[in-house]
């Protein structure tokens, strides 16, 4: 049996796949930042989880965060 903290990585890894593929493919921006906020997925998690995203993209997700939260 897995423990908790095994599905936790697997379900995070598989959210952090879903927002590449909202940034990289799709260029939601938006979305990629709900579902960070929705899953408490921090953008230092993000960053240190993937190398695939630039600087700019993550600024972009920060300020959809920003903008979310007015």
């Amino acid at each position: 049996m897995m423990s908790s903290n095994t599905i936790n990585n697997l379900n995070t890894n598989e959210l952090i796949h879903q927002i590449l593929y909202l940034v990289k493919y799709k260029k939601d921006f938006k979305l990629a930042a709900q579902v960070m906020k929705d899953n408490l997925i921090s953008l230092e998690e993000l960053n240190e989880k993937t190398l695939k995203l630039s600087q700019l993209e993550l600024a972009k997700i920060a300020d959809a965060i920003i903008v979310g939260k007015r």
